[in-house]
């Protein structure tokens, strides 16, 4: 929950205030990149790229995509949405794994399950949560031994406010 969010945040962030070249990639099937060149762009084109404020994204992406991305940008995120049998290689592939989770009162098991599974996997794994108690994502942080970030509230993934500024740039800084 969120993830789709978070990258366009983190995209706009890459390429608004740091002058980075960033592409959103979905490689999953939700639909929403396609919806959103819609509202953004006023069509739906078949051609991918599309471009909204400077960041390209490519709708229904998969290896063919990121291939071609990987000369041509600084940085790719990849929205994977939910993670599961279908593309958890994928994302063991990348140089840097996020895993978002909400911790609204009926989501915090399945968050709960996929940071053991990535506890387990792989202590690189970075833990964030988009939504819900900040003192569940503490008590889950404490309890797992694992932090997790407190991704701030931007109801507009397209507008970099003070919040989501002070976050990336010590996200970023992370590296």
């Amino acid at each position: 929950m969120g993830v789709t969010h978070f990258c366009v945040m983190a995209a706009n962030y890459l390429t608004a205030v740091a002058g980075e070249r960033a592409a959103v990639l979905e490689w999953n099937e939700s639909g929403a990149m396609e919806r959103m060149e819609l509202v953004c762009t006023g069509k739906v084109r078949p051609e991918k790229p599309f471009q909204v404020l400077g960041t390209d994204y490519y709708k229904a992406a998969g290896a063919r995509e990121l291939a071609s991305c990987l000369d041509r940008y600084r940085y790719v995120l990849v929205d994977f949405g939910v993670i599961g049998d279908r593309n958890r290689d994928e994302f063991l592939r990348c140089e840097r794994r996020v895993l978002i989770g909400s911790f609204c009162e009926w989501q915090p098991g399945a968050f709960w399950e996929y940071v053991r599974q990535g506890k387990r996997a792989d202590r690189s794994w970075e833990c964030a949560a988009a939504f819900g108690s900040g003192e569940t994502r503490r008590e889950v942080s404490r309890g797992l031994r694992v932090p997790v970030l407190e991704i701030p509230l931007s109801a507009d993934a397209f507008t970099v406010t003070p919040g989501t500024l002070e976050f990336f740039q010590a996200f970023f800084l992370r590296q």
